[in-house]
C-alpha cells in the first residue's frame, strides 16, 4: 500500500483512511472501472446507438494504442492477475462487473440468448487475453501487432460488426 500511495502522490495515511487494506482498494477499483465507461454509456439509447458504442469499444480496446498504454488502459487486463489471488469478496465483485459487461454485450448481439451470451463471453476473454499477450511482446514487433489485429478480426466475427 505504501508504494501505491507514493505512486498516486498521496500519503499512505490518506490511502488507509479510505481503504483499510489492498483488498478494499482492489474492490473499489473493480467497482469503479471494470467494464467502464462502456456500461455507463450503454445504459440508454437506441439499439443502433448502443451497438455503435460496442463497435467503438472494440476499436479502442483492440488497438495498438491500447496495447502500448498499460497505464491508461483497461482495468480488466491490469487487474486479472491480482484478482486471481484475492479474497472471495474481491473475486465476487470482479465476477459481478464482468458478468454485467458480458450481459450488456450479449444484449446487443443477434441470435438466441445462449449463443449471444457465449459469443459475448468469448469476445471479452479475447479482448483481455489479446491485450495481456500483446503487452508481453516487444514494442513495435510483428507479433504484438498480430495478436491485436487477429483478435480484432475474430471479435468482429463474434459480434457481427459491419466491417
Amino acid at each position: 500500500m505504501d508504494a501505491l500511495a507514493a505512486a498516486a502522490g498521496v500519503t499512505s495515511g490518506a490511502l488507509y483512511s479510505n481503504f483499510p487494506n489492498k483488498e478494499a482498494l482492489l474492490k473499489a477499483v473493480i467497482d469503479a472501472c471494470v467494464g467502464e465507461p462502456f456500461l455507463a454509456q450503454t445504459e440508454s439509447g437506441t439499439r443502433p446507438q448502443r451497438r455503435a458504442k460496442l463497435e467503438s469499444l472494440l476499436d479502442d480496446y483492440l488497438s495498438a494504442h491500447h496495447s502500448a498504454d498499460p497505464a491508461g488502459g483497461c482495468a480488466m487486463a491490469a487487474l486479472s492477475a491480482d484478482v486471481s489471488r484475492a479474497q472471495p469478496e474481491v473475486k465476487q465483485a470482479y465476477e459481478h462487473k464482468l458478468t454485467a459487461l458480458v450481459e450488456r454485450i450479449a444484449d446487443l448481439l443477434d441470435g438466441d440468448r445462449p449463443d449471444r451470451t457465449r459469443r459475448a463471453w468469448s469476445t471479452v476473454a479475447l479482448m483481455v487475453g489479446a491485450i495481456v499477450i500483446s503487452r508481453g511482446m516487444p514494442d513495435g514487433s510483428k507479433s504484438r501487432r498480430a495478436a491485436v489485429e487477429s483478435a480484432r478480426r475474430t471479435a468482429d466475427a463474434l459480434v457481427g460488426t459491419s466491417d
